[in-house]
């Protein structure tokens, strides 16, 4: 996920295009990292030592690894945690830039240094987001002081890293007091608090139901939408549950499926745009917010 956020970062201030990223993520699906990006990544190897580790390949018949271990740079236990990482989306986004000559390794580090500067970000909190620590990411991104709503949209992405795809990103959300919709799926749920979580958006809600229910719908139906309608129940259930160890208690109502209509509160909530493998769908929630839908 962090991968996507500090991919647009990249496009947004003008260091890649915006058609270089989708070609960068494209050739992320049938990559590995190399493990001496990785080393250098993690500081258990210097640019030159990678380099000499290269032209060593270049005459020997051995792994990048082998050859670490032999020339004592690495131990067969930093090898092994190291690869790892070769699947890491974060460090896939980096690869693809240097072998594409999209960016420099210093370029993409200047970058990285002034992402952190600009999110008030730590060290700590790069390396976790790195490694798609969603709670992290939320934090960094998610302006509202309402917890229970980062609660929320935490688990949502979870869920939909879980479930759904990996290749997901999101916006800052929108406080509104009414929206129109062409399909919605949503659910209320009722007790010490009242929330209402929901999905809508035009076709791109099958990003959503396709892979959940495990099925190839071609249009927004009753079946596409009754799909999201479970994954919505999925993410109701574990938030309720979550709040029963605070002993606040929440039953959940059926959830619905609705189409050409609005969403109208006085109260407002809030809308966070999602982006779900290039298909924009919207994540609604309201926490004891009087929401009609007219």
């Amino acid at each position: 996920m962090f991968e996507l956020f500090f991919g647009n970062y990249l496009v947004e201030n003008t260091l890649i295009t915006k058609k270089q990223l989708l070609e960068v993520l494209e050739f992320q699906k049938t990559s590995r990292v190399k493990l001496g990006l990785i080393a250098v990544s993690k500081n258990m190897l210097t640019p030159s030592q990678t380099y000499e580790i290269n032209m060593l390949q270049a005459t020997l018949d051995k792994r990048f690894g082998d050859i670490a271990i032999e020339k004592g740079m690495l131990t067969k236990t930093q090898v092994l945690s190291l690869a790892r990482y070769q699947k890491n989306p974060y460090l896939l986004l980096v690869q693809a830039l240097t072998d594409k000559d999209m960016m420099s390794m210093q370029d993409i580090e200047d970058a990285l240094k002034k992402y952190k500067v600009e999110y008030n970000l730590s060290d700590e909190d790069i390396e976790a987001m790195q490694n798609d620590n969603v709670d992290t990411i939320v934090s960094a991104y998610i302006g509202i002081d309402n917890p229970l709503i980062k609660d929320i949209i935490a688990i949502t992405l979870r869920s939909i890293i879980r479930f759904i795809n990996t290749a997901i990103c999101f916006s800052p959300p929108k406080f509104e007091t009414e929206k129109s919709f062409k399909f919605l799926s949503a659910q209320c749920l009722k007790g010490d608090l009242n929330v209402f979580i929901g999905f809508e958006g035009d076709k791109n809600l099958l990003s959503i139901a396709n892979p959940y229910a495990k099925e190839n719908f071609s249009e927004i139906d009753e079946d596409a939408l009754d799909a999201i309608c479970e994954f919505i129940n999925c993410i109701s259930g574990l938030f309720a549950s979550s709040l029963s160890y605070k002993n606040q208690n929440l039953e959940l109502l059926p959830p619905l499926c609705y189409t050409e209509c609005s969403l109208v509160s006085e109260t407002g909530f809030y809308v966070l745009p999602l982006t779900i493998d290039n298909k924009e769908v919207s994540l609604i929630i309201g926490i004891d917010s009087a929401i009609d839908i007219m």
